[in-house]
């Protein structure tokens, strides 16, 4: 469910991802190797899960679409992940939720789950300069809501 609600805001879409995702673990159980970690199976089959519901979503398709600086460096600017770490899940949750959702499942999937950019572009199908605009814009957003919203940080 942790992993269905950092990419989906809303509860219905949550348990939806949440009940696919259990049948298709249900579904391929026998391909579960016996001694492996079966918690990063399942999550990994929650992430494909969330991807290939983002992918049917053809809504959103146009928000890959934005004007993108192709030559621009994701990782300028001074974003702190340290920022995060006196914050609890669900203040963290509330500020990814106000990112656009191409750029908040882009982010997710790079910042949280630890895919590359080419990764992602082949698991989103799109470009890979397109995957890098989205993780600089994220944290751009990022660095705007948590200066504006600096009381959070202060617990």
């Amino acid at each position: 469910m942790n992993t269905a609600v950092r990419y989906k805001s809303n509860k219905e879409d949550q348990m939806a991802i949440v009940n696919t995702a259990f049948m298709k673990i249900i579904d391929s159980i026998e391909q579960f190797k016996v001694g492996s970690n079966y918690f990063s199976w399942a999550k990994r089959i929650v992430s494909n899960t969330v991807i290939d519901d983002f992918r049917k979503n053809k809504k959103y398709k146009d928000l890959f679409n934005a004007d993108i600086d192709e030559t621009a460096d994701p990782f300028t600017g001074d974003f702190t992940p340290e920022a995060y770490k006196e914050m609890e899940v669900e203040e963290v949750q509330q500020i990814l939720d106000q990112l656009p959702p191409a750029t908040k499942i882009t982010f997710n999937l790079f910042a949280i789950d630890g895919y590359s950019y080419k990764e992602i572009a082949e698991e989103l199908n799109i470009g890979y300069e397109t995957v890098k605009w989205h993780v600089k814009e994220a944290r751009k957003r990022l660095k705007i809501i948590l200066s504006d919203n600096s009381e959070l940080l202060r617990h």
